[in-house]
């Protein structure tokens, strides 16, 4: 894939191709939902731009393109990249006596029936379109290819033969004229391929159908699901042997490849690989942390046998103590801490932090403590003992520094001390007015 900045860089049209009506009806309804407009503009571009009396020399500069197409050049190579991907261009670079010049192959759009016979194209076409529309274009080209000819009975060829017809000296049939071979010479020409979708994956289709073929899969299924297996293999960065591997636990004996099933295989594994190398590199980081609590007794014991059992063993060892028993649950849960990446001495004093709050290991539990944890830069046995240490001192303070309140006094209001405001400005005209209504009010209540 080649990109320049250079508007000055040379180009050069090496062939011609014929757009007929039908053509760029497949041109603009099923090749450009997939590449764009300005894809096909630049492939129309290109076509009128050839000329059969131009030489390599007369090549002419990006910026004629550009001045075209009104567009810049990242465009232009963003387009471009989009044709070549689909088949419709091969881009060569030419090396010349004076600078490198681009070369541009156009090959032929194909028929409707070869692109609905590349799987490649149709499933993008799907995705790009909708399941609908896709139906829609599908029965549209079915429907137009078929009115070209009348299914007719096959029946006997009577057709007259070249010799049955026309007559030729006998050496003329057997071994032509040197006129007539060299003008069969002069006129071998090239012929322009058709667009094929430029897949260049680097996958060994081959040794993955030869392996395949091993569990009773059909080659023509890994031919039919090549879109979508490229697109996982590339997606997670993985080789045809690892795709295998992922793949083998959704055969179930069966012929066809489940790849709903196997894209959520590869994204759980992908997602654990992932986690595990990070829970590395931040355990890593903080081992090298000093402790700087000297534990308790109690805990200087913890510690020596978290270092000497393993998991399961330090488990029963704790659950001996109590009396209880170790379940097959709980050891499910070890297993998936140890499969993250943690340190063993890690998981024996997270599982006994667990155990302080409930009888039994439980999971939710050991992963929100483990993620504590982490987060905090605990990274060792010794490390974790020092954090449980400092963390009952941390709560108190906090409890303590909540539970203190503010007490208010409130005062009372020692009335004898308060004297009574008259107003001098009041009418007694006013207030005897005000009187009589009241009791004017009462009188009408009562009757």
């Amino acid at each position: 894939m080649f990109e320049t900045a250079d508007p000055k860089q040379k180009f050069f049209v090496a062939n011609s191709v014929r757009l007929y009506p039908d053509t760029l009806q497949i041109l603009v309804r099923l090749y450009q939902p997939l590449v764009g407009a300005m894809s096909i503009s630049l492939y129309q571009t290109l076509v009128y731009n050839y000329s059969p009396h131009m030489i390599l020399s007369d090549s002419r500069g990006l910026y004629y393109l550009q001045e075209q197409m009104d567009c810049g050049l990242k465009d232009i190579f963003k387009s471009l990249h989009k044709l070549e991907a689909v088949g419709l261009v091969k881009t060569h670079l030419v090396d010349n006596e004076v600078s490198s010049i681009l070369a541009f192959e156009l090959l032929k759009v194909p028929s409707s029936q070869e692109f609905f016979s590349t799987a490649l194209l149709t499933s993008l076409l799907r995705e790009k379109v909708g399941q609908s529309a896709f139906y829609d274009l599908s029965q549209y080209f079915a429907t137009k290819a078929r009115m070209h000819q009348q299914p007719v009975k096959k029946g006997k060829d009577i057709s007259a033969s070249f010799f049955d017809v026309f007559r030729l000296p006998e050496d003329e049939a057997i071994t032509p004229s040197v006129e007539v071979q060299e003008a069969a010479a002069a006129n071998q020409v090239g012929k322009i391929a058709s667009a094929q979708v430029n897949e260049k994956t680097g996958i060994d289709w081959d040794y993955m159908k030869d392996r395949f073929r091993l569990y009773h899969i059909d080659p023509q299924e890994i031919e039919a699901k090549k879109a979508e297996i490229i697109s996982l293999m590339q997606l997670y960065g993985i080789n045809e042997q690892e795709f295998i591997d992922e793949t083998l636990p959704t055969l179930h004996g069966e012929s066809q490849l489940n790849l709903r099933e196997i894209s959520r295989l590869l994204s759980e594994s992908y997602k654990n690989q992932n986690s595990k190398q990070q829970i590395q590199q931040t355990v890593q980081q903080n081992q090298k942390m000093q402790v700087s609590v000297k534990l308790s007794d109690e805990h200087q014991a913890i510690l020596l046998e978290a270092r000497r059992k393993t998991p399961a063993e330090f488990l029963y060892f704790l659950k001996s103590q109590k009396g209880g028993y170790t379940t097959a649950s709980e050891n499910k849960v070890l297993n998936s801490l140890i499969n993250r990446g943690l340190p063993v001495e890690f998981v024996n004093i997270l599982t006994y932090v667990c155990l302080q709050y409930d009888s039994v290991l439980a999971p939710n539990l050991a992963n929100k403590i483990a993620n504590d944890w982490l987060q905090n830069h605990v990274a060792t046995a010794e490390q974790a003992l020092a954090y449980i240490e400092k963390r009952p001192a941390k709560i108190a303070n906090s409890r303590r520094s909540r539970a203190v309140t503010v007490k208010r006094h409130e005062q009372k209001t020692d009335w004898s001390k308060v004297k009574a405001k008259t107003d001098s400005n009041i009418d007694l005209n006013q207030l005897d007015n005000m009187f009589r209504n009241l009791e004017d009010s009462d009188d009408s209540q009562e009757k």
